[in-house]
């Protein structure tokens, strides 16, 4: 199949991972009863491990001629960019007016330190995910946007030298991935839910993970029973969760999106074919991943306001949370986030060898 095709199921995983992420937060604060299903709530940020493993997975297959020129790089990085940055860019201007609203209506910011001219420097230049400062400063999901455009800085040559290796070497690469995340879990004393400090050494293991494993795809697709393979990793995903071992979890979240991927490029119908609303959120769901830490700031004020606490007005926060962030995220996703990559496709589009020839098109 034509590897710049979108496969549905990813983007539909994309979804389900950024709702794990914002299930997670809200339970940060509203503290829901929730029995068995407790532990894969808490286990919500490791959306952020599957969103890392499928960037790797998707880059490698939708870019594989990177390694032909440093032309080529560069078109990458601003394409990239340009399907980060504005969204981010947008959230800070959202919060700047936000606080200066606060601030002019003799409201503080809940965490001043938040809001410091250093972090917002870090901001802009999306490097506070680096663990030079405080990524939970300003727009605090966008911490691990700034570690993805470290991998996406470094793909071009990442991508280069696993070309000169043999699918057996890759196989060994992406298995050595497995027991460096395991140390990673280990060092940190809890999980893969690491410090800034240690966002990349959480982020680039599963990063190039994906990579190995759009090398592998189109070797095993045609041969094995994806859609069992699926089901199989799910269950070690949620093996993984209920056991409290994060790594054992994201080997369950990388054999799900390894063998959905196997399974569209053998062109079979797309498992979540039955479900075209998760394919939508799919779509919206880096706005909306983008957008909850503004709306958790918002409502998180509206409580103290109101002198309510969220643990025992449960209900009332996670609706409004969704609203909010729904409603913010529609707005970044039409008015910024689609326009911008349109404008950047174009900006950005490889020239055609016929224009310079006076050749037809």
């Amino acid at each position: 199949m034509d590897t710049r095709q979108e496969i549905i199921d990813l983007t539909c995983c994309r979804g389900l991972f950024a709702a794990w992420v914002f299930l997670y937060h809200v339970n940060l604060h509203a503290q829901f009863s929730l029995g068995p299903f407790g532990r894969l709530i808490q286990r919500g940020y490791l959306g952020v491990d599957g969103f890392f493993v499928l960037s790797g997975l998707i880059l490698a297959r939708v870019h594989p001629e990177l390694s032909r020129s440093m032309a080529t790089a560069s078109r990458f990085w601003g394409k990239r960019l340009a399907r980060v940055y504005p969204v981010h860019f947008a959230i800070i201007i959202l919060l700047a007016m936000l606080l200066l609203a606060g601030l002019s209506a003799g409201i503080a910011p809940r965490d001043p330190s938040r809001f410091t001219i250093g972090s917002l420097i870090e901001n802009l230049l999306l490097i506070q995910g680096w663990g030079f400062g405080d990524g939970w400063s300003w727009n605090y999901p966008s911490w691990s946007v700034s570690t993805e455009w470290a991998g996406y800085l470094l793909f071009p040559f990442l991508w280069f030298g696993l070309g000169f290796c043999s699918a057996v070497v890759v196989g060994q690469i992406a298995i050595i991935c497995f027991p460096v995340l395991g140390l990673v879990a280990y060092l940190s004393g809890h999980g893969l839910n690491v410090s800034l400090v240690d966002a990349l050494l959480r982020f680039l293991p599963e990063f190039v993970w994906g990579m190995c494993t759009a090398r592998l795809v189109p070797i095993f697709a045609d041969s094995l029973p994806t859609a069992a393979f699926a089901f199989v990793g799910l269950l070690v995903a949620l093996g993984g969760v209920l056991c409290g071992l994060d790594p054992l979890a994201v080997v369950g979240l990388w054999l799900a999106l390894g063998s959905v991927t196997m399974h569209a490029d053998a062109e079979r119908p797309p498992l979540f074919r039955k479900l075209p609303f998760l394919r939508l959120f799919g779509l919206l769901s880096y706005s909306f991943y983008m957008s909850f830490g503004t709306s958790e700031l918002v409502i998180s004020q509206i409580f103290r306001h109101q002198s309510w606490d969220p643990s025992e007005n449960k209900l009332t926060y996670s609706i409004a949370m969704t609203l909010l962030t729904f409603c913010i995220a529609i707005f970044m996703h039409v008015l910024v986030e689609k326009p911008c990559r349109r404008m950047a496709d174009r900006w950005l589009a490889e020239p055609d060898p016929l224009a310079g020839r006076g050749l037809p098109m």
